[in-house]
C-alpha cells in the first residue's frame, strides 16, 4: 500500500512539472540592442573621407588640365604642397579642391611611377578627447588581427624643414591596384603651413586657401568600386573594423557609410585589377551638361556631378 501511494505522488509531481511552462531566455529588446551598439561604437575612431586619386592616360590628363573653360567653372586646380602652385603644361599631378574633399589626378608619367588605372582612397581618423601624437592608434569596433596593422608617418617639407603631416594605418596588400589608408592628421602641420595656431586639424582648414565656393565642385557624395575578391574582402573588413554602417546589399554590391560618403563596393572575377569606376560629386550650383575629357566623362545634372571612368579601363586594360 505504501509503495502504491509513493508511486502516485511521484507521478503527480512529474505531471505538474511537465505542465509548467519552460522559461525561455529573453531576447534583448530593440532599445537594448541600440544601447549595445552605441556602447560598441562610442569609442571607435571617427572616419571621414579625405581624398581619392586616380591615374589616367596622357590624353585624359591633358584634356583635364588644359580645358580652360571647364577649369574656370568646375573647380580650383593646383599642384599641391607646399605652395599650391597653378597647374603648368609640364605637371604630372594635379589636385581639384572642394570644401572638405579633394580629387587627385595623376598622369602616366607621375613622380610616383603609378601605372594608368591605379587608384586609392584616403580617409581621416579622429579619436575623441585625444590630441595628435606619434603614438596614436585607431580604436576599432572589433578586435584587431589581420587588418590595418601597418603604419607610416608622412612628412612634408615646408621651407627648410620637414613637418609631420599625418600618421596613416593600412593593410599591406602587395600587388593591389586600389590602395586604402586611414590617417590621423597633425594640427601643427597647419600651423607650419599657414603661420597661425590651430587647436585641431580639419579638412576645411587645410583646403580653405584653395577652395572656391563660386565654382561648381563642393565635394564627394559617393564612390563606386569594382574589386577583385581579395580587395573586396580587405576594404569591407577595414570599414567594418572602424564601425562603418552597412547600408544595403544588391547582388554583388555592398553599400557602406564610409564616414561622410557612401562607398559602393562591388566584386568581380572577370577583371584583372580593382578600380574606382565612378565618383558622384556634389555641386555648389545647379548645372546641366556633359563634358568629355579624353577617357573621362563628367555628367552634371542639377547639383549632382558624376565622374565615369569606364572608358579609361576599357581603353587601357
Amino acid at each position: 500500500m505504501l509503495n502504491r501511494i509513493t508511486l502516485f505522488v511521484l507521478c503527480y509531481v512529474l505531471l505538474i512539472s511537465c505542465q509548467k511552462p519552460i522559461q525561455q531566455p529573453k531576447e534583448p529588446s530593440v532599445i537594448d540592442r541600440k544601447k549595445i551598439d552605441a556602447v560598441f561604437r562610442k569609442d571607435v575612431s571617427k572616419v571621414l573621407l579625405d581624398h581619392l586619386y586616380v591615374v589616367v592616360d596622357s590624353i585624359t590628363y591633358a584634356k583635364l588640365t588644359k580645358d580652360n573653360e571647364w577649369k574656370d567653372t568646375y573647380a580650383t586646380m593646383d599642384l599641391g604642397l607646399p605652395d599650391f602652385a597653378p597647374v603648368t603644361n609640364y605637371s604630372s599631378t594635379c589636385y581639384l579642391r572642394g570644401h572638405q574633399h579633394y580629387i587627385e589626378i595623376l598622369g602616366p608619367k607621375n613622380k610616383y611611377n603609378e601605372p594608368i588605372g591605379k587608384s586609392g582612397i584616403g580617409f581621416s581618423l579622429k579619436n575623441d578627447d585625444e590630441h595628435f601624437h606619434l603614438g596614436v592608434e585607431p580604436k576599432f569596433k572589433v578586435t584587431k588581427d589581420s587588418f590595418l596593422y601597418a603604419a607610416e608617418t608622412v612628412e612634408m617639407p615646408l621651407g627648410e624643414h620637414k613637418h609631420t603631416w599625418f600618421k596613416a594605418f593600412y593593410t599591406p596588400s602587395p600587388g593591389t591596384a586600389l590602395h586604402t589608408w586611414y590617417g590621423f592628421y597633425n594640427p601643427a602641420f597647419l600651423e607650419s603651413l599657414y603661420g597661425k595656431q590651430y587647436t585641431s586639424y580639419s579638412r576645411e582648414a587645410f583646403l580653405k586657401s584653395t577652395y572656391a565656393d563660386q565654382k561648381l565642385f563642393n565635394g564627394i557624395k559617393e564612390i563606386y568600386l569594382n574589386c577583385i575578391p581579395n580587395d573586396y574582402r580587405r576594404i569591407v573588413q577595414e570599414l567594418r573594423y572602424l564601425g562603418c554602417k552597412f547600408l544595403e546589399q544588391n547582388d554583388n554590391v555592398l553599400t557602406i557609410a564610409g564616414g561622410d560618403v557612401k562607398i559602393n563596393i562591388g566584386y568581380s572575377n572577370n577583371i584583372e585589377y580593382s578600380r574606382i569606376t565612378k565618383i558622384v560629386c556634389r555641386l555648389n550650383n545647379m548645372n546641366d551638361g556633359i563634358t568629355q575629357l579624353g577617357n573621362l566623362t563628367i555628367s552634371n545634372k542639377g547639383t549632382k556631378s558624376i565622374w565615369n571612368f569606364d572608358e579609361l579601363y576599357k581603353n587601357n586594360p
